[in-house]
């Protein structure tokens, strides 16, 4: 866990105004109770430089935190940059209803700015939610010194039996919140007291299982300070704990009288009509045209429209539920990050059945187009299905970020065994099958699937490698739709510089020759083992396309095979050779030239050695001469995922 921040140290100093207002009935009610009532508060000891900035930033962090603690009941946000910036975090109880928990937001932020108008830090405690803003990051702290304790009400006339049944009631919440995700509540009775025991433990959603742990042992020991008294609270930065003689949750009622039982039937088939209207609404809502005009991209470089992702949106096997990943990824752990892109992170999950997943994290408010990359990603790989392309098992959009969730692929990313340092050396039959897999892929992708898709990011790091080491493509983020009745699109480049088509790259003249062209790079660093690219090398081998095209004319291409097959006893080298040539085909420099990925699978399944021979494009000589890369004009292209640029969403696994 981090190191609490310094700016937080002193918010830690500050000493909360407890501000307790009489001792509330909270008895089971069948009206709404949104609990308002204030627990304590507490203000930074610091003040802002500049409370114009401060003020505004803090107003969008509360606004960005309503649209996902309305409908989840747990949010953060971000907003702004250097000292200036506001980091927030709302929470509310799990026995409160959407609408209650809205109506104890809402409070909340209209008495924190009141009580702690110009400070850099502040929390506002209710018995129903909690909310707290800091000009840094908190979102792990467990602990810190401005904890407290609030005891209320008037001492038990059995103490010491009131002290030992409310240290088993503690213990007890304390072992039901660390397998219940944080939160647990429970009453206790014993023989000689008038009136069960109730207590409630609920840690932010933020925490490790064991942070949030380490709160709740030390805010057992602040509550045990109220013993012998009839109701006592502990306050924390990472938790919150309470025990009273007063049922303070909701409790559902055992009754069933045959009026509620008509109440219940009524509610349940009303609701469902509802759903079937609002189902036929989304229907019309959103018809299939927007569908795709999202994925088909903006056409002559002009944007798509802004697009606000809904679940209704998606098609998926299942909808996870936020908390539940958190659990499988420890708190998002960096032990459990598996991979990295630029707007987001890769994390293996573990759910409690056993199955593994792996988790995609999205910023969504760190771009706009990561949005739209979430909504491409999601609505394309749920409408195609392959087995060598990577499976979504779903998604979850109620929560602070967005998340996928992908079928677990144990051998992670090809580039980690092509290039990297594993256990595992892939033997040519290996090699060959990826290259087989892979091409199924594309060939379904480009030609096969109900839509007609173009990936425009085929590398290695997006092609990932199951049990068996077969094949599955990754990463749809900047995949798009490609209508049948016309040739090509002309839209902003997207992909990773050395895998994209010149044609593309230059002109942004969009076609499936451009996926073909990638898998021809992918081809070749499968082949020989190095990057496409590699500057330690002598001029003449510096570009695996140039080498490689030099070597074949002049019939020395089995010299571009990795040293590390060289004596494999399954090492075929008419198979090689005949690999090698198809990859030429699908680097011509005329997209005309280059063959259908179908026609690509067909050479592959092939006995016959013998097809059309490739050419030398004259844009080799460009790259020869401007060094490499310089004379083609990436100054348009989307950002990918890189060692030179680091944007694109790629499920790109390291091993741990």
């Amino acid at each position: 866990m981090r190191r609490p921040n310094s700016n937080i140290v002193p918010f830690s100093l500050a000493l909360y105004l407890l501000l307790i207002s009489a001792v509330p009935n909270f008895v089971l009610r069948t009206k709404a109770d949104p609990r308002i009532t204030e627990a304590g508060h507490g203000c930074s000891l610091i003040n802002t430089t500049n409370p114009s900035a401060f003020s505004e930033n803090r107003k969008t962090v509360f606004s960005l935190l309503v649209k996902n603690i309305s409908s989840t009941g747990f949010a953060t946000a971000s907003h702004g940059n250097g000292k200036d910036s506001v980091y927030g975090l709302a929470q509310c109880r799990n026995d409160l209803s959407m609408e209650d928990c809205s109506k104890c937001y809402a409070t909340a932020t209209e008495q924190i700015v009141i009580y702690c108008p110009f400070e850099i830090g502040a929390r506002m405690i209710f018995e129903g939610c909690f909310l707290r803003y800091e000009n840094e990051t908190f979102f792990d702290q467990a602990l810190d010194g401005g904890n407290s304790n609030v005891c209320i009400s008037y001492s038990s006339s059995s103490p010491k039996l009131f002290n030992e049944t409310a240290l088993r009631l503690l213990a007890d919440i304390k072992s039901k919140a660390f397998k219940n995700e944080g939160f647990a509540t429970s009453k206790i009775s014993a023989k000689g007291l008038q009136t069960p025991i109730y207590g409630l433990a609920m840690c932010r959603r933020t925490l490790t299982t064991n942070s949030c742990d380490v709160c709740l042992q030390h805010a057992t020991k602040l509550v045990q300070r109220c013993f012998s008294l009839q109701d006592g609270r502990a306050l924390d930065a990472g938790c919150y704990l309470r025990y009273s003689t007063l049922a303070f949750f909701s409790i559902p009622s055992s009754s069933s009288s045959p009026s509620k039982i008509v109440l219940i039937l009524v509610g349940t088939f009303g609701g469902v009509a509802l759903i079937a209207l609002l189902m036929v609404f989304l229907i019309f809502r959103h018809p299939f045209r927007k569908f795709y005009t999202k994925l088909s991209g903006p056409r002559q470089h002009e944007e798509a429209e802004a697009y606000f992702i809904t679940e209704e949106d998606f098609r998926w096997d299942h909808l996870f539920n936020y908390d539940s990943l958190r659990v499988a990824t420890k708190n998002f752990d960096a032990n459990m990050k598996i991979g990295e892109g630029g707007f987001g992170q890769v994390y293996k999950g573990i759910f409690r059945d056993g199955q593994e997943a792996a988790v995609k994290k999205l910023f969504v408010q760190k771009s706009s187009r990561v949005s739209d990359e979430f909504v491409t990603e999601v609505k394309l790989i749920s409408a195609v299905r392959h087995r060598n392309l990577v499976r979504l098992l779903g998604c979850c959009t109620r929560g602070p970020e967005k998340l996928l969730v992908y079928e677990f692929m144990p051998n992670m990313s090809l580039d980690k065994h092509l290039f990297g340092n594993t256990a595992k050396q892939l033997s040519w039959k290996m090699r060959f099958e990826i290259i087989l897999g892979t091409a199924h892929g594309l060939a379904y992708l480009n030609e096969e699937s109900p839509f007609r898709i173009l990936h425009r990011d085929i590398k290695a790091a997006n092609i990932l490698l199951d049990n068996d080491f077969h094949a599955k493509i990754a990463d749809f983020g900047l995949a798009r739709l490609f209508p049948e009745d016309q040739t090509h699109l002309t839209t902003r480049v997207g992909g990773t510089i050395g895998y994209t088509a010149p044609e593309y790259a230059i002109h942004g003249h969009l076609t499936d020759k451009v996926d073909v062209y990638s898998y021809g790079m992918l081809v070749l660093e499968v082949v020989s083992g190095r990057k496409y690219i590699d500057s330690t090398l002598s001029a003449q081998m510096e570009l695996l396309l140039e080498w490689a095209w030099n070597l074949y004319e002049n019939k020395e291409a089995f010299s571009l095979v990795d040293r590390r097959l060289i004596g494999e006893p399954e090492l075929n080298r008419e198979e090689i050779l005949k690999v090698i040539q198809i990859a030429l085909l699908c680097t011509q420099g005329t997209p005309e030239l280059r063959p259908l990925m179908s026609k690509v699978v067909s050479m592959l399944t092939s006995n016959t050695t013998v097809f059309a021979q490739p050419s030398r494009p004259a844009f080799i000589d460009n790259y020869s001469t401007s060094k490499g890369l310089s004379s083609v004009n990436f100054g348009q292209m989307e950002p990918s995922s890189t060692a030179t640029s680091q944007a694109t969403l790629s499920i790109s696994f390291e091993p741990r």
